[in-house]
């Protein structure tokens, strides 16, 4: 067998294999006979009848057969001799069949780009200091407070809304007095001035009555990302069903311990110890960025398409999925918003590909007990026994997934080990 390898792009490759002409007669031999022992042909006993008769009833089966075996029983060999890996389906043609004459077939497909990885070690970066002071904690507290209200319903029908009102509404938004899909809800509970929709649209709820139905029009930015709607005036109608008045609990140790802490004090330790934590891991997660970003500008390459579109396809799944169980309707994004995620997709492939580089070349790599800690730990999270976890990941193939995620993890603190890293003040940049 003869291989041939072309680079028709930095991302794609064609491999050229030639099967002598002893081995394709060998396989015709080999796909005959084994049509000829179950060939059900009139008049003959099975594994009797006349070769001529065989090639006759079933000559272009026969070729198509040889040429489908000659292929997949050497393809992976000829990739191994070739040195290369697909990263895509191989585009596979083949020439016709011929006693006495080689068999000649093509594969073309993508590839890794070939790159020589650089400039990783030393990277300049700045890591924020953080401190929690007491207002950090007293704000994460009366958000506490706010999410701990009680509703009281108001009394008779002639309050006005003002803002901090609990209130359930029906409301609905026209386009050109057309009716859109996404903009008509029932029973929708809202906190005035809360800020979760519009602000426009929460002002104009300030000043209704229970059992009030209003109509006004609301402009939406042109970057918004519901495409039908972006720059566009909106028509709402809306009717207030019930105003409640929200009561606060008063902060003291009782309000503390119904969170499950033993006095006022214990809670506020608690929540800075939260947030010191949280401000850490927004640090980590502030640096890890910042090496990816430096990395993509220090190593352009081409990306292949096909890993862009898989891409592409898991951060739509990830996001529908998001918006669905939170009970959201997953919006028709507009051109901007979808040239974003498209660049966010171009990040995350090149981002993989370079941290895989590096891996390779500084031998990091993901041991077998560290699989296993990381199959626990989603076992205990998800409260799953950990046979069947693993049972799942195996079944699905998802443990080479793992074990790739282990190691980006592993060369991304690798990096920041290898960093310069300034330590620098809030307000400083």
């Amino acid at each position: 067998m003869r291989v041939n390898v072309e680079s028709l792009s930095n991302t794609e490759k064609k491999v050229e294999v030639f099967i002598p002409r002893e081995d394709v007669a060998a396989k015709i031999e080999e796909v005959f006979n084994e049509i000829r022992r179950n060939a059900k042909i009139k008049g003959f006993r099975p594994g009797k009848a006349p070769r001529k008769i065989i090639e006759a009833t079933y000559g272009s089966y026969i070729f198509e057969e040889v040429s489908s075996k000659l292929v997949s029983e050497s393809f992976k060999k000829a990739l191994e001799e070739a040195s290369v890996i697909p990263i895509s389906r191989p585009q596979i043609t083949t020439d016709k069949i011929e006693r006495d004459k080689e068999f000649h077939y093509m594969a073309t497909f993508e590839v890794i780009p070939e790159f020589e990885v650089k400039d990783y070690i030393g990277i300049e970066l700045k890591r924020q200091k953080h401190v929690v002071k007491d207002q950090d904690v007293e704000r994460v507290i009366n958000q506490i407070r706010e999410q701990s209200a009680q509703a009281k319903p108001i009394e008779g029908d002639r309050r006005e809304v003002r803002s901090g009102d609990y209130l359930i509404i029906d409301y609905a938004g026209f386009l050109e007095g057309k009716p859109i899909r996404d903009l008509q809800a029932k029973d929708v509970h809202v906190v005035v001035g809360e800020g979760k929709l519009i602000a426009e649209f929460e002002n104009n709820l300030i000043g209704m009555r229970k059992g009030e139905e209003r109509e006004f029009e609301l402009t939406y930015p042109d970057e918004f990302q519901m495409r039908d709607i972006a720059g566009k005036a909106v028509r709402f109608r809306v009717n207030v069903k019930e105003i409640l008045e929200r009561i606060l609990p008063e902060i003291d140790d009782e309000f503390a311990k119904d969170l499950g802490e033993e006095s006022l004090e214990g809670l506020k330790k608690k929540i800075k110890e939260d947030l010191e934590k949280r401000l850490e891991r927004e640090s980590e997660d502030k640096l890890r960025g910042d090496i990816i970003k430096s990395l993509i500008e220090k190593n352009p390459f081409d990306v292949p398409s096909s890993l862009i579109e898989n891409e592409l396809a898991r951060m739509r799944r990830e996001f529908k999925y998001n918006l669905q169980r939170h009970g959201i309707e997953v919006p028709e994004l507009n051109h901007e918003a979808e040239e974003k995620i498209r660049q966010r997709a171009i990040d995350n492939v090149k981002a993989s590909i370079i941290l895989g580089a590096i891996a390779r070349k500084e031998g990091i790599k993901a041991e077998d007990e560290e699989i296993e800690d990381k199959l626990t730990e989603i076992s205990r999270s998800v409260r799953i026994p950990l046979e069947k976890v693993r049972e799942v990941y195996e079944k699905n193939n998802m443990i080479e997934d793992l074990e790739a995620r282990l190691i980006e993890d592993k060369v991304l603190r690798f990096l920041i080990e290898k960093s310069n890293i300034e330590e620098v003040s809030q307000g400083e940049s």
